[in-house]
């Protein structure tokens, strides 16, 4: 399981925030392949990891 810092974390939740164009309710293996193929999220990060990010970013 990949260890993710808070600051990586707030910084991911500002991308989902900005950059893509997430509804909700949202799935969060969706984002997380999203966010993976863009290079800015490390494949290892779980769906579990995801779904605290959108939670930070405001979806739930």
């Amino acid at each position: 399981m990949s260890c993710l810092t808070r600051q990586l974390q707030h910084k991911l939740a500002r991308y989902i925030q900005k950059k893509l164009n997430v509804e909700s309710p949202c799935d969060p293996s969706v984002v997380r392949d999203e966010l993976i193929n863009r290079g800015v999220c490390p494949c290892s990060v779980t769906e579990g990891q995801v779904r605290q990010i959108l939670e930070v970013a405001g979806y739930k």
